[in-house]
């Protein structure tokens, strides 16, 4: 049920605003700390009754609830695009947002914000460009003060959105776009930074640093270090200057290992051939061979962190094959002791996982598939709050958003928070494609009909098996659940 308003008796108003307002902000001596746990659950419960006034076009309530959700939580995206898509809304789509006295309060907005830059308020900024963007939503100005407010408070997700945004509605700003393309770049993202660069060359096709660029991120994408960005998981990431491709030898000789070898045994201070040799042999599936020259390179290169992270990858495969080996052995042999050592090894592994990716979330904090895979990891461990937390950041790369939101429906499913989990699961099926993703297209549809049913929402319960029963008539219970309902029954 709705709280009630103390002051009209009404399930939700602007008193009930308000008085979240007040709390979130009251600095008495009286009020109660808000924890960062709080400000999330008082966001999530602004985000609900913003989608409610939404699906009403109650575009001021919205717009209210939406611009408290970020008071709350200023880092979370999805709350940005949902404040600045309902302010959009208010104004008709008419891209120049308030009428005249409205555009008057801009100047006071902005002789603010230009004081709060003085002071490198960077929060006060935010807050400022927020409050003028509620007066003009498609102001390039505001959204570039709030994108550079945002890259030095490390929210690089909203200063994206921010710089997108000034682009859109400032298509001929070549300095904003320059700004665009070299964030984009700083988070790994290079096909979409070559994309803006080929927008700047339009712009100004005399300007020969965009074609440079444009080649130097080519570059970066086979070469660089890491190679994080386009990993699909810890395995497709190759760690190391100068990684060899299939044949490649130092010197003449009767095989590309041995003339590695020869190579360390002349130079056993250079790393890189350390690092090609164990490529070598992984290619050739010698993981343990693989694992002793990487440990050596470690040595060799005094602990360069992205050597130790090519070892790490090694020992996690070499993990996953001695489980392989174990289960075969247990499912041929049917003994319980040896399938006990198999779901130990399969802890164990499970456990590094853990340990080596929360170390890599730390050390590359705008990669979002780093986090999905973190928090499907943690959502076997029950882990629920961790997990939700690393799928939200996750969501929020247009890559990963709809497994990511599926995982968040199923994460509140079984965290027994039913609307939350309704809500993502509602904003993932539309981007899902069957015949691109015919299991979690399935899956979605289905966990949106069974909370649909728990919630008593049977209209929608109904639509979502209907769904599933289209492509798969024979998925779980769908049709006996669908023709209960049909026939007033209960699907329980």
């Amino acid at each position: 049920m709705s709280p009630g308003c103390g002051d009209c008796g009404r399930g939700f108003c602007q008193h009930f605003t308000q008085r979240i307002i007040a709390e979130r902000f009251s600095s008495s001596s009286g009020a109660r700390r808000t924890t960062v746990q709080d400000k999330k659950k008082r966001a999530a419960e602004c985000y609900r009754r913003g989608l409610e006034a939404m699906n009403k076009s109650n575009w001021n309530l919205a717009i209210e609830m939406f611009g408290v959700a970020v008071k709350f939580v200023p880092d979370n995206l999805t709350y940005r695009q949902l404040l600045r898509q309902t302010t959009k809304k208010k104004y008709n789509d008419n891209k120049k947002g308030a009428g005249t006295m409205g555009q008057m309060k801009l100047i006071s907005v902005r002789g603010k914000l230009k004081k709060a830059k003085a002071k490198e308020e960077w929060e006060q900024v935010c807050a400022l460009a927020e409050e003028g963007l509620l007066i003009n939503p498609w102001d390039a100005q505001l959204n570039v003060e709030l994108a550079e407010a945002c890259k030095l408070l490390d929210r690089g997700e909203i200063a994206r959105m921010a710089y997108r945004d000034a682009c859109e509605a400032s298509p001929k700003d070549k300095a904003v776009h320059v700004a665009f393309a070299e964030l984009l770049e700083d988070r790994g993202e290079y096909s979409d930074a070559v994309g803006v660069w080929r927008r700047i060359q339009q712009i100004d096709p005399q300007d020969m640093t965009a074609r440079k660029r444009i080649t130097d991120i080519e570059f970066k994408k086979t070469t660089e270090r890491g190679g994080y960005s386009d990993a699909a998981d810890t395995r497709d990431v190759m760690v190391g200057k100068g990684a060899p491709t299939a044949g490649e030898s130092v010197a003449p000789g009767e095989s590309v290992e041995t003339d590695l070898r020869h190579a360390i045994r002349k130079s056993p201070e250079v790393v890189e051939n350390y690092l090609k040799l164990a490529a070598v042999q992984k290619k050739n599936k010698r993981l343990k061979q693989a694992h002793e020259t990487l440990k050596t390179a470690v040595e060799v290169s005094g602990g360069d962190p992205n050597v130790r992270e090519q070892l790490e990858d090694v020992e996690l495969d070499l993990m996953r094959f001695n489980l392989s080996v174990a289960r075969e052995k247990a499912d041929a042999s049917e003994n319980e002791a040896l399938r006990k050592q198999a779901a130990e090894m399969a802890n164990e592994l499970r456990n590094r996982e853990i340990e080596i990716l929360n170390a890599r979330v730390e050390r590359y904090p705008m990669n979002m598939a780093l986090k999905y895979q973190l928090g499907t990891l943690l959502m076997q461990l029950q882990k629920w709050p961790q997990a939700i937390e690393l799928l939200q950041r996750a969501s929020q790369d247009p890559r990963l958003k709809t497994k990511a939101l599926v995982s968040l429906g199923k994460c509140f499913i079984y965290d027994k928070k039913l609307p939350l989990a309704k809500s993502q699961l509602e904003r993932a099926i539309p981007d899902l494609d069957f015949n691109v993703l015919p299991d979690t297209f399935k899956e979605a549809h289905y966990l949106l009909a069974r909370v649909s049913e728990e919630l008593k929402d049977l209209p929608t319960a109904e639509k979502h098996y209907g769904e599933v029963l289209v492509v798969d008539y024979g998925y779980r219970d769908s049709r006996e659940r669908l023709e209960s309902i049909q026939t007033g029954g209960s699907g329980e």
